[in-house]
């Protein structure tokens, strides 16, 4: 099967690219013809690679969320002639579209009868006017794939069909846990709102006097850190808190690291926690929806409740002040990372895939899940 995957620019350092790359070469690797062709393209290369897969850029222009937002609907609109014209996209038998660029891209260019819509965010994710319009798009594209049981639901009950829940895979080689004696704590993500470093400094400077010799280590890059870097200034944290910018070689950091720390508003299916247990690490999260409370539900880490900074510093002391805790969620870690090894999450894409093709051979929707799907998770389409 030729498989091919549009997304927005693959050079970019984050969750979905990184995903992208891990799924394309475990289909690779499967036996199928996959190439990735991203959009735009803001790096000489991509950070993640993905052996055995073909990549294309239809374009050496980047995209940016620093351009107005008529420049960039303007970039994006001048983008759908070459998507159109694309031979990777027109020769696939599926397009899997990365995110809700990828997939206006693809139903404008006139593909959505062979793509599949994968959606990397919680499903309030947007406002109102931007839920509408993915709606309509999902609804011209032939099947979508969430990363969580609940966003599944909610997309059924907004009356689309063919949804599938497959979450992400592992997507880290780790190394040996050497982070028993550690005084770091790991953060790593990017530099936005939604990833709350604002409220982890604060809840750090409610105990800084009590952290002794632990300090906290975030690696990512992102539009906040100037005002970031202002704030642990403001706060006298520097000492504690040092911004490390992005990391290649992010095991080596997970490794020698003690815990690993989530403040986030809000998340889909957050890889960084997933990285951090198969390396592994404890972790403290706050319960924001959606991704943290399914990973840890059945223990690996200490939940506090959404945007709790007083919840989350004493979590955080918790953690410092007692090893024994600490070992005893690393030892539920392997737990958590079992099911989202890449073979079994490829092996539910490939037996998804195969359905879906045969099923628009004979003109048909598919009618039950993946014969081979991981009994350990659930990927049902609509009933």
């Amino acid at each position: 099967m030729h498989i091919a995957f549009l997304i927005q620019d693959i050079t970019t350092a984050g969750g979905t690219e990184r995903t992208t790359c891990c799924l394309a070469a475990e289909l690779a690797r499967q036996g199928h013809r996959v190439t990735i062709v991203s959009v735009f393209r803001s790096e000489p290369e991509p950070h993640y690679h993905a052996e055995g897969v073909a990549l294309h850029y239809l374009t050496q222009q980047s995209y940016t969320l620093h351009d107005s937002a008529t420049r960039r609907l303007g970039k994006v609109l001048r983008r759908v002639s070459d998507v159109r014209r694309c031979e990777a996209l027109r020769n696939a038998d599926v397009i899997i579209c990365q995110r809700l660029l990828a997939c206006t891209l693809g139903v404008l260019a006139g593909f959505g009868g062979k793509a599949v819509a994968c959606e990397h965010f919680k499903y309030a994710m947007y406002n109102a006017p931007v839920r509408w319009l993915r709606g309509r798009l999902y609804r011209r594209m032939r099947a979508l794939v969430t990363l969580t049981d609940k966003d599944r639901d909610l997309f059924l009950a907004e009356g689309l069909r063919n949804v599938y829940c497959i979450p992400n895979m592992v997507s880290v080689n780790p190394l040996p846990y050497r982070g028993t004696d550690s005084r770091s704590i790991v953060s790593v993500g990017r530099l936005t709102p939604q990833k709350g470093y604002d409220l982890l400094l604060t809840a750090v400077a409610s105990i800084a006097d009590r952290m002794g010799d632990w300090h906290i280590d975030i690696y990512g890059e992102g539009e906040q850190r100037a005002a970031l870097e202002d704030q642990c200034r403001s706060l006298r944290l520097t000492h504690l808190v040092r911004f490390c910018g992005y990391r290649a070689d992010i095991e080596q950091v997970y490794a020698d690291s003690a815990f690993y720390v989530m403040s986030s508003r809000f998340e889909g299916f957050p890889m960084v926690l997933l990285e951090a247990a198969a390396c592994g690490l404890p972790i403290v999260s706050f319960r924001c929806p959606e991704g943290p409370d399914v990973l840890l539900a059945d223990g690996g880490g200490v939940l506090v409740p959404p945007e709790d900074t007083d919840a989350l510093a004493e979590a955080l002391l918790r953690l410092i002040n007692d090893a024994d805790l600490r070992e005893q969620l690393r030892r539920r870690t392997p737990d958590i990372v079992r099911p989202y090894q890449p073979e079994r999450i490829g092996a539910q894409w490939d037996e998804l895939l195969h359905q879906l093709t045969l099923a628009w051979d004979a003109g048909g929707s598919p009618a039950s899940a993946p014969s081979g799907a991981d009994p350990d998770i659930q990927s049902v389409p609509n009933p």
